[in-house]
């Protein structure tokens, strides 16, 4: 058991290194937030501040998740909400992500062991009405309170080019 936590905490490090040094450039946000032990609450709502300094480029928003077997549901429901500093919503979407395939029950995205990465494109073209502070708040939209199986949940914002 110790070898297995182990071996899991390894891939836990792998990943994330890979997640940053994949996410490397001039990207505008790049947060993760681990969810503990017991998985993702419906109460914890994720909240990432960024800034926006150039109104003449468009952006994309990705969402990256890592989930375990132990996640109960092929399917997973969050908001990804962008609030401007004044409070006002700039941009809001029900995003439903397929972790495992409906027909056959394989785990989708990348794995190892029973650990699997996703990222998902939310925005393709976001804009902002002006320059300043925002923030990004993503929360789980499923009937379950807790989730187990719930690793970690992140998100980048990138200038396209």
């Amino acid at each position: 058991m110790a070898l297995r936590h182990q071996l899991l905490k390894f891939v836990l490090f792998l990943f994330s290194l890979g997640f940053l040094l994949a996410c490397q450039g001039d990207q505008v946000l790049d947060q993760t937030s681990k969810m503990g032990e017991y998985g993702w609450s419906q109460k914890n709502q994720i909240s990432y501040p960024f800034e926006i300094k150039e109104l003449d480029k468009s952006y994309s928003l990705y969402v990256a998740l890592r989930q375990s077997n132990d996640y109960p549901f092929n399917n997973f429901y969050f908001i990804p909400k962008v609030m401007g500093a004044d409070g006002k919503l700039v941009k809001q979407a029900l995003a439903e992500a397929i972790l495992y395939d409906p027909k056959s029950g394989k785990a989708k995205g990348e794995g190892l062991g029973d650990i699997y990465s996703h990222k998902f494109l939310i925005f393709k073209q976001l804009k902002f009405p002006k320059k300043g502070k925002y923030r990004l708040l993503l929360s789980h939209d499923m009937r379950t309170d807790t989730l187990a199986g719930i690793i970690s949940i992140g998100a980048s914002l990138v200038p396209n080019p």
